[in-house]
């Protein structure tokens, strides 16, 4: 079967550490309160409940086993404690519990550049969400 280039193991569910993630986009953004509002004037004045909240993309190409693991680990419409590797937080090594929504399964063919093999793949793409 193809190869496929890989980032480091940056999130882990439990024990195991999710597999072939291709890409991990990470966003942190302010949750406002209620008393949050904008002027007439557009002057904000922001409440702000919570900082830094994590919010990621995240892309696997996986075989058939690997994504049985993923599956196990993430599923849509449920909150899972994760830990995962996020800059821009004090210590870059968050535990947290995570919202996963919009879970999408593709089936791939994939031609590894480097050997020209040709494989099935399935790439997963899902968002996570800080709770």
């Amino acid at each position: 079967m193809a190869t496929r280039p890989t980032l480091a193991e940056i999130i882990q569910v439990g024990e195991t550490w999710l597999p072939g993630i291709v890409k991990f986009t990470v966003t942190m953004e302010d949750i406002d309160g209620e008393g949050s509002t904008r002027s007439e004037a557009g002057i904000m004045r922001r409440d702000i409940v919570r900082e830094k909240v994590i919010h990621a993309a995240v892309q696997h190409v996986v075989d058939q086993e690997e994504l049985q693991t993923i599956c196990a680990a993430v599923q849509s419409d449920r909150t899972v404690e994760m830990t995962l590797f996020c800059p821009g937080r004090g210590d870059p090594e968050v535990t947290a519990e995570f919202y996963v929504s919009k879970v999408n399964f593709d089936l791939i063919r994939y031609r590894d550049p480097t050997t020209g093999e040709v494989g099935d793949w399935w790439q997963v793409d899902y968002t996570i969400v800080e709770v």
